[in-house]
């Protein structure tokens, strides 16, 4: 099975020419579109680096050959780097040599198909990789039910005030007369205060005692979405987003300990024992924030979820299905995470980096952040073990400066857990 468009480019060294022809083969045997340097090219003209350049950048995917040789090659390890930069996914192939002699740095932390005891199996485990690929790549919005493009598609409100109803036209006269009796009220104590200032008093100046002094409750009253509650200088940002960012400042918090869902628009879920809960449904329903955030600006939200849980947390903009619109955020299916993209009508479907296994009923952390120039940054670590962390830097093109995006969480199924939600504001990346 291939791709509908693209091809999968091979980088290898000279020294592993002959493995390379074998895997060439193979995967052609099996419709597979891949693309060789030697085949269309000479080495060492003018013209061959930009090709290659051109040729990674047009790939469905990129394999790339393993060996001492391989690691000591100045192309190999460009191309490596062309495909990280337009990020495509790298299949890497070890062939010869152990790791430590053979793994270059870049490609340390993702697995590899071994090829050096058993190349048969090596080919057919190379071949299967790709094919789930694929076949993932190409259906995983057909996965996703219509309901939730749907959801997706609509216009978030930045307030609920869109969402109340009318008001009866009995209201306007009871208002009236409400009024009237409160002014009423109030001059009968402008009375009262000024007859009793009047009378002297005994004894030390008046004073307001502690007993009747008045002391702010923690009711909770309604904030406006962008203007959130002010913190004490004493909350501080988690240690990892300080690794990525400079001058990290906690701007706003909801440690969900009540019961009400000020700022924020839940479709499927509730506030309740000191969590916001999830149902993973058909219409992909979920909550979201009524506010919105600009360049400088980020979330950070503590997560958990069930065995085989589907749900995406993201920041968006614009108009679903248009040109317009993106999408930044990580998608979750079957405990597994990809960075989940959408530029315009196109989705695009990509892979941290890093170093991290997620598992159900375990807490997790999630920073997502604005960056200056129309870039972001994606970090997700284990709460209890920080230094397990995976992260994304993406930039979209083409996007008016000083774009207003909007807070997201859907879930398809399971049950999603989330707590410690706080918005950041910060000066710069790392």
């Amino acid at each position: 099975m291939s791709p509908t468009s693209g091809h999968i480019l091979i980088s290898y060294s000279r020294r592993d020419d002959a493995t390379m022809r074998r895997i060439a083969f193979f995967l052609r045997d099996r419709k597979f579109k891949v693309w060789v340097d030697n085949e269309k090219l000479i080495p060492g003209t003018s013209i061959w680096e930009e090709e290659i350049e051109k040729a990674i950048k047009d790939a469905f995917a990129v394999i790339v050959i393993l060996s001492p040789e391989a690691k000591k090659s100045e192309w190999v390890r460009r191309e490596i780097t062309y495909a990280d930069q337009y990020q495509k996914r790298i299949f890497p192939v070890l062939v010869g040599g152990d790791e430590d002699e053979a793994i270059p740095i870049r490609l340390i932390t993702r697995q590899f198909i071994d090829f050096r005891e058993d190349e048969n199996a090596g080919l057919s485990a190379l071949s299967a990789a790709l094919t789930f690929y694929i076949e993932e790549k190409q259906t995983l919005e057909m996965k996703r039910p219509q309901a939730r493009l749907e959801v997706a598609a609509r216009s978030h409100p930045t307030s609920l005030s869109s969402q109340k109803p009318k008001s009866p036209k009995w209201i306007l006269p009871a208002g009236l007369s409400s009024v009237i009796c409160i002014m009423a009220l109030f001059a009968l104590w402008m009375g009262y205060r000024i007859f009793s200032s009047s009378i002297p008093s005994t004894g030390s100046d008046f004073t307001i005692s502690e007993s009747t002094a008045f002391v702010p409750t923690a009711t909770l009253t309604h904030v406006s979405g962008n203007t959130p509650i002010p913190l004490a200088a004493t909350v501080t940002a988690p240690d990892k987003s300080v690794e990525y960012l400079d001058g990290v400042q906690v701007s706003y918090t909801d440690p969900f300990d009540g019961t009400l869902a000020e700022g924020w628009d839940i479709d499927a879920g509730k506030i309740e024992d000191g969590v916001l809960e999830i149902i993973g449904n058909e219409n992909w329903d979920g909550a979201g924030r009524s506010r919105e955030f600009v360049a400088g600006e980020g979330v950070i939200v503590d997560f958990s979820f069930t065995e085989n849980s589907t749900f995406s947390i993201y920041l968006n903009f614009g108009e679903y299905n248009t040109a317009s619109y993106r999408r930044f955020g990580i998608f979750f299916e079957n405990d597994f995470p990809v960075v989940d993209i959408y530029e315009g009508e196109n989705y695009i479907w990509e892979e941290f980096l890093g170093d991290l296994v997620f598992k159900s009923n375990r807490t997790y952390t999630i920073l997502i952040a604005l960056l200056p120039d129309e870039e972001f940054l994606e970090v997700v670590w284990d709460a209890s073990n920080p230094s397990d962390a995976l992260a994304y830097r993406k930039n979209f093109d083409e996007i008016q400066t000083g774009s207003a995006w909007t807070f997201w969480i859907q879930a398809n199924k399971g049950t999603i857990l989330f707590d410690n939600f706080r918005e950041i504001k910060f000066s710069n990346a790392k």
